[in-house]
């Protein structure tokens, strides 16, 4: 199974220019179909969504090579969350007010790691995702963890170490939601990992923790 390449390496947009913006960070098979169809799911809830990509074009299905992508991309964080702020810099001179990062596994660390760095996020959901090894300040951004019956965390902080840091810290706004059955990546439709169930019953606690924190248009 070879890396698939294509020149449409633009941000893809969705929804109405100054609403509420949220950016979608794909996971290490890079921006494949499904995030495109859940950044219009998404939209159809009243936000604006951009769906950057964070591979220059290039994703595949198999973990061998999204593991390849993976060490790519975490040998350039600072790119990663360049274009982060990039994509929210355009939906706010078009009039988005608040914006939230919801990330996938490697988009998960992004977000945290963009969060750590700028004040300028006003929520994140994380779905089965851990800050990179090395960012030891946690965000002051409400944090939703959407995660897997379990998973393995080796080499980074547990997202239940990570709430209970800020917590020790005097920050509780960290929400932890584990689905039973579902393992790492049950989210992204494109691959076998994926799971019908789990990803239809976080959904709604995803939009709505949008909502508390953004509001949108409507």
């Amino acid at each position: 199974m070879a890396i698939e390449t294509t020149d449409d390496t633009a941000t893809r947009w969705h929804g109405t220019e100054g609403d509420p913006v949220v950016v979608l960070a794909h996971d290490w098979n890079g921006r494949l179909p499904w995030i495109d169809a859940l950044g219009a799911r998404l939209a159809d809830e009243g936000f604006r969504v951009a769906v950057p990509d964070f591979y220059g074009g290039r994703s595949t299905r198999d973990d061998g090579e999204a593991g390849q992508l993976l060490g790519e991309r975490y040998a350039d964080l600072p790119g990663a969350m360049h274009i982060v702020s990039e994509t929210i810099g355009e939906a706010r001179a078009l009039g988005s007010e608040r914006a939230a990062v919801v990330g996938f596994s490697m988009g998960s660390t992004i977000a945290l790691g963009y969060a750590a760095e700028s004040p300028s996020l006003d929520a994140i959901v994380a779905y089965y995702g851990a800050p990179f090894p090395g960012i030891a300040a946690g965000p002051r951004v409400p944090v939703l963890f959407q995660l897997a019956e379990s998973d393995d965390w080796s080499g980074r902080e547990a997202p239940e170490d990570y709430r209970a840091r800020l917590a020790a810290e005097g920050y509780d706004d960290v929400q932890l939601h584990h689905y039973a059955g579902a393992i790492h990546g049950f989210h992204n439709a494109d691959v076998a990992k994926y799971s019908a169930d789990a990803s239809a019953a976080a959904w709604p606690v995803t939009v709505a923790f949008l909502r508390d924190h953004l509001g949108t248009a409507g």
